[in-house]
């Protein structure tokens, strides 16, 4: 069962006072890395350990990319510090992960900061596994900051801008249970401040973790739908009725008649959903990526989980084209573009379970290819043309 100590709104409240220097008591500070601890203000003591200066080879373009999402870091068949295995992914980024070690800092950590209470010690020595939600928050805390939570605390890595693109500021913080200060291991600071540091410039740098960045960035395909400003887009169904039209091209699809999707707010993933189960298929769809949620007609999908259907649903969809002319009158209808630039409506998610957000009712352009073909391309004109004729 996922853990119960899961403290993901306190994290998400204080992540910016983790960047931050005030309040906080330096006990051990190196030339590369410095430790430092507090009271937690939910109970227990703060330990914050971080990098300085961290120079990470093949950084990737995007700095928000320094990290990997939990659920593609399970994939990973390489000698990696914790083994993870994903149980369910409720977005991209967001997944409860059962781990079954973890990094020998933070077992060490334990060693120095635990106070030998037991579940604490359990976690971090991992005598049972650990079943607890990881999620990935980009532009968090900050605009070009990227965040990971997980059980131990808080990761937080932010580009070093006076440097290149290829020095990180990475933050670690984690809570004990007991607003206790470990003042006997005082001699040890200084050693193990430096040992974490060489430990995430290994990580971070290891050729494991490059490949897993290589894997996410690919990972997922963002959807957009757009040219529906006549009306919500159209469904087929098996039987004629008032409001249905028909086209006669969609009997070899065994789909003659069309009707409106509904006329209240539009979701790209709802009406996705509902258009490939009239097609027999299924895909898990999401609003929200690494903490963010889309605007409305945006949706993101596994992108190899796509590919086994996008053939399929483009036949079916060239249909749909012609019916949204049928009912409108003139020659625009409603396209969708793959591979679209994500954009987003400016919230910070908080998901408990399934993916449910607010939207408005909005209005799109249209890209027609010539003779009514689909015209399928990348946002901004910079991608690929796709054409699903």
């Amino acid at each position: 069962m996922a853990d119960k100590h899961d403290n993901h709104g306190e994290w998400m409240k204080f992540a910016r006072c983790c960047m931050s220097d005030a309040d906080w008591e330096v006990a051990a500070n190196g030339p590369e890395a410095i430790l430092s601890h507090r009271s937690c203000p939910w109970g227990g003591h703060l330990i914050k350990i971080e990098s300085t200066n961290l120079f990470i080879q093949n950084a990737p373009e995007d700095p928000r990319d320094l990290f990997v999402r939990p659920e593609v870091r399970a994939m990973s068949k390489g000698p990696m510090e914790m083994k993870l295995r994903c149980l369910e992914t409720y977005a991209p980024g967001d997944a409860l992960m059962e781990r079954t070690n973890c990094m020998w800092i933070i077992r060490l950590a334990a060693v120095l900061f635990g106070h030998g209470h037991g579940l604490w010690q359990d976690h971090f020595f991992q005598k049972v596994p650990t079943v607890s939600r990881h999620r990935l928050h980009k532009d968090f805390p900050e605009v070009g900051d990227c965040a990971y939570f997980a059980v131990e605390g808080i990761w937080i890595a932010r580009p070093v801008k006076e440097f290149s693109q290829r020095r990180y500021r990475v933050v670690l913080v984690f809570s004990t249970p007991e607003d206790i200060w470990a003042s006997w291991a005082s001699p040890f600071f200084p050693t193990f401040t430096d040992m974490f540091h060489r430990a995430m410039e290994r990580v971070l740098n290891g050729p494991g973790f490059g490949d897993m960045r290589e894997v996410d960035k690919k990972f997922y395909i963002v959807l957009s739908m757009r040219s529906f400003n006549r009306g919500h887009p159209m469904l087929p169904q098996t039987h004629p009725s008032d409001d249905a039209v028909s086209i006669s091209a969609g009997q070899h699809h065994g789909f003659t008649f069309w009707i409106r999707f509904h006329s209240g707010k539009f979701y790209l993933d709802e009406y996705l959903q509902r258009f490939l189960e009239l097609l027999g298929s299924k895909l898990k769809i999401y609003r929200a990526m690494d903490g963010r949620e889309l605007v409305p007609y945006q949706c993101v999908v596994v992108r190899q989980e796509w590919d086994q259907l996008r053939e399929s649903f483009f036949a079916a969809f060239r249909v749909q084209k012609s019916a949204y002319r049928r009912a409108n009158g003139g020659t625009s209808s409603p396209t969708l573009v793959e591979d679209a630039e994500p954009r987003w409506t400016g919230r910070v998610r908080e998901v408990t379970h399934d993916i449910k957000t607010m939207v408005r009712k909005t209005f799109l352009e249209c890209h027609e290819g010539p003779s009514g073909q689909e015209g399928v391309k990348r946002s901004n004109s910079t991608g690929r043309m796709m054409n699903s004729a």
